[in-house]
């Protein structure tokens, strides 16, 4: 059953529109992976940059909040000597701390200034030689370099605040300073001095947030994947965790930021300062993800992945163009063989009737003269040579499929091929009042070809030339030499080619729209085939409504004489 065309039509929109779906869903998939991927690089940097600033933050106020606490407890009843075992725990808890100090109101009346500092980091304002004691820690008293903070503190104290925040410079290097009035008792407020701590602001820009983030970076395992930064107030880089600095952040990952206050101490504290002078700077965490292996791999994948889909449906759109002309193809082909099988049973069919009707006419005995049994015995002869044409015809057509095909060339006058094929119409032209032109000089050069086979291409041209005369039945038969051929024209003054289909007459199984009943579509192209294998040409030249001239040219022996 041949399918219909909207069938097809539909069928190829409806696999066209899933190749389209196809690709489409794979973009989407393959842009759904690159999204999640960054995402996820994403969520690890905002984690890592909560994790810094936290960090940083707790442990910057740390020393305030954990150990300025102890330091006033064991101040209220003992020695500032002996405040080294705190001292020095707290020095191996916090890096940052350069030196802790007891200033205190003595009982003579002289404030007395005790100074805890670190014997493997001194202070850059202390010139004196380092003594260790029982602790990692060396005791100074009254240091002349730190003489100005004590008017400071004393300043401050009297106006009983819980803690005492300035920053200043010692030696010509910024200091931030912390500390906690140490009163007589809770009940008694009267001065007894203060425990505190320093920073070294530029120790503290060099190293301290360097190792913080180092130490950070080995906790969370973010070296190769989060690009951490601290930032100053200016917008210049303090520290960072890149051991590369070559990788580039994932341009489509957005950075992550927050800003934190340079207080080494909680920032509430600033509220109590008098007048507010302490100066502020907002120093920033910056994190983004980097471009590591993993994101890589998966950026490469995804690529891979889209090239992949895409390929599959280019493949998937050529196949359905080869499918549905293929489909096409069989369909018309089908139709075809359908067309042709009906064809050749009816051109089959009519000689075969009318020789059985003439034979019964003549075995019953049904005629009364010589002259009946001649008429009858001309159309069986009739009827045969046209049984005879059309098997010829399909016997060739089946043969010439055949690569193995051998023809029996031999030296031919090609005038006698175009009268002999000429003798073999006579009765049917005469039948049907043909008036024949044929003009063919002699001698001709001898062409080398296959007898049979050239016979058989005129008498289709000529069955071609009477059956499409339409009604004007004349036919003009001539040859001539060409260059190195001998041309054979058979010319008609039938109803002729429409322009259209002019391309398409070599084809077999081909059939206009303006044929006759019968014949094959077979003619024509056993001509072409013929005239190819004998390296020759056959034309076609009509102007429609005024004619057809058949032509075919065969090239000339190249040991021409006199024809056989």
């Amino acid at each position: 059953m041949k399918p219909k065309p909207y069938y097809l039509q539909i069928f190829a929109g409806a696999l066209l529109l899933a190749t389209i779906l196809l690709t489409w869903f794979g973009y989407q998939a393959i842009s759904e992976w690159r999204l999640s991927t960054r995402l996820v690089a994403d969520r690890r940097s905002v984690e890592a940059l909560y994790l810094l600033s936290t960090a940083v933050t707790r442990d910057m106020r740390g020393v305030q909040t954990q150990v300025l606490p102890q330091l006033n407890l064991l101040g209220s009843h003992a020695e500032p000597y002996e405040l080294g075992d705190e001292v020095a725990n707290a020095f191996a808890r916090f890096p940052y701390p350069e030196s802790f100090f007891s200033w205190r109101i003595e009982t003579s009346g002289k404030n007395s200034l005790y100074v805890f500092n670190r014997t493997d980091r001194q202070p850059p304002w202390y010139e004196g030689d380092a003594t260790p004691g029982e602790f990692p820690t060396t005791l100074v008293q009254n240091p002349p370099a730190l003489a100005p903070i004590e008017a400071v503190l004393e300043q401050q104290a009297a106006l009983h605040l819980r803690f005492i925040v300035f920053e200043t410079e010692i030696n010509g290097r910024p200091y931030q300073v912390v500390g906690r009035p140490v009163y007589l008792a809770p009940s008694h407020p009267a001065l007894q001095g203060v425990v505190g701590f320093t920073v070294n602001l530029t120790w503290a820009r060099e190293h301290y947030f360097t190792e913080l983030m180092a130490e950070l970076s080995r906790v969370i395992e973010v070296r190769n994947s989060v690009a951490l930064e601290i930032f100053d107030e200016n917008g210049s880089m303090v520290s960072s965790n890149r051991a590369h600095p070559e990788l580039e952040a994932d341009a489509g990952t957005p950075a992550r930021e927050r800003k934190f206050p340079l207080m080494f101490f909680d920032p509430v504290l600033r509220a109590a300062e008098p007048g507010n002078t302490l100066p502020v700077r907002y120093w920033t965490a910056h994190a983004r993800a980097f471009q590591d292996e993993s994101m890589l791999a998966a950026a490469s994948g995804a690529r891979r992945t889209f090239i992949l889909i895409s390929f599959a449906a280019v493949v998937a759109a050529i196949a359905l163009v080869l499918t549905v002309r293929a489909t096409r193809s069989a369909a018309a082909l089908a139709t075809m063989k359908s067309e042709f099988v009906s064809t050749v049973t009816h051109e089959l069919k009519t000689p075969i009737s009318s020789i059985r009707l003439a034979s019964e006419t003549l075995a019953l005995g049904r005629f009364r003269s010589a002259e009946t049994v001649r008429e009858y015995a001309a159309i069986l002869l009739n009827e045969v040579a046209r049984l005879s044409f059309s098997v010829d015809n399909l016997l060739t057509i089946s043969r010439i499929q055949d690569i193995e095909c051998l023809y029996t060339f031999e030296s031919l006058d090609p005038g006698a091929l175009l009268e002999d094929a000429l003798n073999n119409f006579q009765p049917r032209l005469k039948e049907l009042g043909f008036d024949v032109n044929v003009d063919i000089p002699a001698p001709l050069p001898a062409v080398r070809a296959d007898r049979t086979a050239i016979t058989q291409v005129m008498e289709n041209l000529l069955d071609n030339a009477i059956r499409y005369s339409n009604g004007i039945r004349q036919l003009a038969i001539s040859a001539s030499v060409k260059d190195k051929a001998v041309s054979l024209r058979i010319a008609d003054k039938g109803r002729g080619i429409p322009a259209d289909e002019a391309p398409h007459v070599f084809e077999r199984f081909f059939r206009g729209r303006n044929v006759l009943p019968g014949g094959t579509g077979l003619g024509l192209a056993i001509v072409q085939r013929v005239m190819k294998d004998h390296h020759g040409e056959a034309r076609l030249s009509s102007n429609g409504g005024s004619g057809t001239v058949a032509e075919i040219l065969l090239p000339i022996a190249m040991d021409a004489g006199t024809p056989r």
